[in-house]
């Protein structure tokens, strides 16, 4: 369905803008009150919103921060200032936050991730208070992509979060805090002609080559998304883009071009499942953003305390010539880590390394557990603690042949419509894990 209502919101702000820019406008404020007026309706439409759940879309203030606010995507109902149409909410109800512009160039795009900056800075005092008050949040998906990152199973309590190491304590508070914080969305109809260009234009925000110009590199402060045209900057820090290098290094930020309404969609709706408890209807796809790496971070310390040291991937517009999505495909996995997987599902999700399962595994595939556990643990469908193999998420699906090599997905609709699409009909076995 997400990728209908994606069309469907697409088509509805090239309609709107195909109007707006029909007509003259002298002032630039008058024309761009209209783009974000754009926005702000494109977001509030039936197809994209679900009902019964009090979210609205306003503009207006957030308690704390004197700038206006373009667009935020709020729920209750929030203080009217003064007889205007802009109202006041505070930091805890705001899910999305919203800076258009009609043309974003890199003055703008440092201003405008200046301006979202401060929306995150406020929510993280915020949510440093509700801890020191005692709230507690839900952090299962943190708990996933830390488990998917480092491949380690991730902590269940504060007492186990204090046992991590600081690299990895230090990287599960940002997953944490990712998650629950607002979605901050710099939307540029207009702007850069390419993609290269874009990412240039961040990679010096990121590294100013001015040396009066100051560097913008907190991750926590990165804007979730920046639209720039039919080019993107996606976040990916589990939400809801999740990228993983084979040197475990996080991939936080990547590079798109089209498909603009499609990745909207996705952090909108992710942000309004994990803040209302709901499902929403993402459907299955079997095609996904063809993301390029720009932005890498890697566990480091500096003056001895835990960091994220940041770097960027230069590549020029020649080597970002691709198609804008991929089809989705699963990796074939040996008979020996298929195998490893049925008896984990088998133990309801945990399995210990015994000397008589090594045994086993050397008898009938010549392979040592760990090599087959590794091969699990790169589809980051499983971690490691220890001696201990764990499945990641609650759901795992495994399809097996007659030779014992498979596939495994945690979306089991994708996994079957993928292998009858090419014609295969393996056994299927559904997993849970216990506890």
């Amino acid at each position: 369905m997400i990728k209908s209502a994606s069309d469907l919101l697409a088509s509805f702000i090239a309609a709107e803008r195909a109007k707006i820019e029909s007509i003259t406008m002298p002032h630039m404020p008058t024309l761009g009150s209209a783009y974000e007026a754009i926005a702000n309706a494109g977001i509030d439409q039936e197809f994209v919103l679900p009902p019964n759940l009090d979210l609205r879309v306003v503009s207006g203030f957030i308690e704390g921060i004197p700038n206006q606010i373009d667009v935020m995507l709020v729920q209750g109902e929030g203080k009217q200032y003064g007889l205007t149409p802009y109202y006041i909410y505070p930091i805890e109800r705001v899910l999305c936050v919203m800076e258009v512009k009609k043309t974003l160039t890199k003055g703008d795009l440092r201003d405008g991730m200046s301006h979202l900056a401060s929306v995150q800075n406020l929510f993280q005092k915020s949510f440093n208070n509700r801890i020191d008050h005692g709230e507690k949040f839900n952090i299962s998906s943190a708990r996933e992509n830390f488990e998917k990152i480092t491949g380690k199973i991730g902590p269940n309590s504060d007492e186990e979060l204090e046992k991590l190491p600081k690299l990895d304590r230090h990287l599960f508070v940002m997953l944490s805090k990712e998650l629950i914080a607002p979605v901050t969305i710099l939307l540029g109809f207009d702007g850069h002609k390419t993609e290269s260009g874009l990412r240039n234009a961040m990679a010096e925000i990121i590294a100013p080559k001015d040396s009066d110009e100051v560097p913008m590199v907190t991750p926590e402060l990165i804007p979730s998304l920046v639209i720039s045209g039919n080019f993107s900057l996606i976040k990916q820090t589990g939400r809801p883009y999740l990228s993983i290098r084979s040197d475990k290094a996080l991939v936080l930020l990547g590079s798109a071009k089209q498909n603009i309404a499609r990745i909207l969609l996705e952090f909108i709706w992710t942000k309004i499942a994990a803040f209302c408890n709901v499902q929403m209807p993402f459907g299955t796809d079997i095609d996904y953003e063809n993301i390029k790496e720009f932005l890498i971070a890697r566990r480091s310390k500096k003056n001895g305390e835990p960091c994220l040291e940041l770097s960027t991937v230069p590549l020029r517009e020649r080597s970002l010539i691709r198609e804008a999505v991929k089809v989705w495909e699963p990796e074939k996995l040996t008979a020996a880590a298929i195998r490893l997987a049925e008896f984990t599902a088998l133990r309801g999700g945990i399995l210990k390394n015994e000397k008589s399962l090594s045994a086993y595994l050397k008898k009938e595939y010549r392979v040592t557990f760990e090599n087959a556990a590794k091969e699990l643990v790169n589809t980051t469908i499983f971690c490691m603690q220890n001696s201990k193999l764990k499945m990641i998420a609650k759901y795992t699906v495994i399809a097996s042949f007659d030779d014992g090599t498979g596939y495994l997905d945690t979306d089991g609709q994708r996994l079957r419509s993928w292998c009858e699409s090419k014609g295969m009909d393996p056994y299927y076995q559904d997993c849970i894990k216990i506890g």
